[in-house]
């Protein structure tokens, strides 16, 4: 089903043959930001709206794809889409130009996991262009913060492509991502280089991941034939992904002033999240249990707690370094083999996510 947007007559004004002129040479008029010093105005879009405000999202998708329709499985974009993408590749940009437009791609990419199939198709068609756009026209010299933090919230939208190259899967080799085919591994990883400098941004995707692995670990949980490996292996997945974070921040660091990443808290935060998951799923022993109830100087860890008599270990939300540290302490006092295989297996995931992440196809 093919979707337009209809345009909206305009009074005309009288324009001086020069401005006239110009208006002509770059229009649509999205082209000619830099020449006005203004912002693109995106229709009913406002780039200081939360990116995951539905009725802000579906304006900027409008605007970013006016037109087209699936084809097997994938947006197919439509002329005026096409159109609309040419002029925004050959635009002469000014920052602010650039803020408004990477807070329509992230908003837009908060609708990749929309239920409507035309819907999250185009999102995901307009990530990829978003990325690509990122990669390939745009100076890392001219990266704001703004912008920065804009593009973090479009990659943490992206938690399965994120993951699978920290995991040393390929958007080229690997047919299984909803980017696959539309843009390369150097694109994806020269967009994440861009942007891993900034802190708030680099604390968008570290909490983006974090949510996407513990989401699929309740997921993979609740049907594990073997829950212990289980959450062994989703954990040393979870380790992949912030040690690849980790590794390409270092790498930019290079060219930066900062690390930021700080591997020694997301480690923390990674077992403090882990004991409390094999707790759940009744994977400690009992000693462990009594060592949560009593450790504390003969008092229970603040996390302990008994619901209709049943031992419970809570967790905060979010997890904070902060608050994983008494985690640590429990976890020297429980000696609980559970444990032990759970650190293990989250320095492994680590070690291996960092070697992938310095190891980054970016474009630097």
């Amino acid at each position: 089903m093919m979707r337009s947007r209809a345009s909206t007559p305009r009074p005309r004004r009288s324009l001086s043959a020069a401005l006239l002129t110009l208006l002509l040479a770059c229009a649509p008029l999205v082209a000619c930001a830099q020449y006005f010093e203004s912002e693109l105005d995106i229709p009913d879009f406002d780039p200081g709206t939360a990116s995951g405000d539905q009725t802000n999202a579906r304006a900027a998708l409008d605007y970013l794809s006016p037109d087209g329709q699936v084809d097997a499985g994938q947006w197919a974009p439509g002329q005026q889409t096409q159109e609309r993408w040419k002029t925004l590749e050959e635009g002469h940009w000014n920052s602010s130009g650039l803020e408004e437009l990477t807070a329509a791609m992230a908003a837009v990419s908060t609708l990749r996991t929309d239920k409507d199939d035309e819907t999250s198709a185009a999102a995901t068609w307009i990530a990829a262009e978003s990325i690509e756009f990122t990669a390939n026209q745009v100076p890392l010299k001219d990266f704001t913060s703004t912008m920065k933090q804009n593009l973090a919230v479009l990659l943490g939208n992206s938690p399965e492509e994120l993951a699978g190259l920290a995991n040393g899967g390929s958007l080229e080799v690997n047919n299984v991502y909803g980017l696959s085919g539309m843009v390369t591994d150097a694109q994806f990883e020269t967009a994440l280089y861009r942007v891993i400098d900034n802190e708030n941004a680099a604390e968008t995707l570290t909490s983006a991941m974090l949510q996407y692995h513990q989401n699929r670990i309740d997921s993979k949980m609740t049907t594990a034939a073997d829950p212990e490996t289980t959450l062994l292996g989703q954990y040393q997945s979870a380790a992949q992904t912030m040690g690849y974070l980790d590794g390409m921040a270092e790498l930019r660091m290079d060219n930066s002033t900062s690390d930021t990443i700080n591997a020694a808290d997301v480690d923390t935060v990674l077992r403090a999240q882990a004991y409390v998951d094999a707790a759940q799923y009744g994977l400690l022993s009992d000693a462990a249990m009594e060592a949560a109830a009593t450790g504390n100087n003969g008092q229970p860890f603040s996390f302990y707690t008994e619901i209709d008599g049943n031992p419970t270990i809570t967790a905060p939300d979010p997890m904070t370094p902060q608050a994983a540290q008494e985690y640590m302490d429990w976890d020297g006092l429980a000696a609980d083999p559970t444990m032990n295989s759970l650190h293990v297996s989250i320095e492994a995931g680590y070690n291996l996510g960092y070697g992938e992440g310095q190891a980054a196809k970016a474009i630097t």
